[in-house]
């Protein structure tokens, strides 16, 4: 299943706010990103998970 659909199944409230931030930037930020967003201001508490692990830095460099 995409992640995409999994999100809005699963969270539809954030996926509706992260529709209407991409909406507004969407030449800015990618719908991914805007997900993350919503979904951090909606649950301040996963604001570490994110910072962690689920940048939009891109790939890391292998070594």
């Amino acid at each position: 299943m995409k992640t995409v659909v999994l999100r809005w199944l699963l969270d539809p409230l954030t996926s509706l706010l992260a529709l209407r931030l991409w909406s507004r930037e969407r030449d800015r930020r990618s719908y991914d990103a805007a997900w993350r967003l919503a979904r951090v201001m909606r649950h301040p508490d996963e604001l570490l998970y994110r910072v962690r692990g689920h940048r939009s830095d891109g790939p890391k460099d292998a070594r």
